[in-house]
């Protein structure tokens, strides 16, 4: 029975690593799109500023994801003695929170879930 509780917290914990993963990418994509708009404010277009202000308000979502990636991951490795059905029921919750905000790679958010229904049952 152990052996499936390891399972299902590694399956957990890789959701979790890989929606990190896909905020990570995100908000570097977002600094990208930050510089190309730092550009054309070098080269006196005044749309940069407008690329600039809506790179730095979509990151918002990926730090999120980041945050709550890291709760779901720390409640997955952490929080093994603990409650299993609490900790699957967050887990769930906070991975339909990620997936309604866009959940980067959506493969990510759908592991977590499964693995925190896996930890109900």
């Amino acid at each position: 029975m152990a052996s499936n509780a390891r399972i299902r917290y590694l399956i957990t914990s890789i959701g979790s690593i890989i929606t990190f993963i896909s905020g990570i990418i995100v908000l570097l994509l977002l600094f990208i799109s930050g510089l190309g708009g730092a550009a054309q404010l070098l080269f006196f277009n005044p749309a940069g500023a407008a690329v600039i202000g809506s790179s730095i308000v979509m990151a918002i979502i990926p730090i999120i994801w980041i945050i709550l990636a890291y709760i779901i991951y720390t409640r997955a490795d952490g929080g093994r003695r603990k409650d299993k059905v609490l900790n699957g029921v967050i887990i769930i919750f906070l991975g339909f929170i990620i997936l309604l905000l866009g959940g980067g790679f959506v493969i990510g958010p759908v592991m977590e879930i499964v693995g925190g229904f896996l930890l109900i049952l």
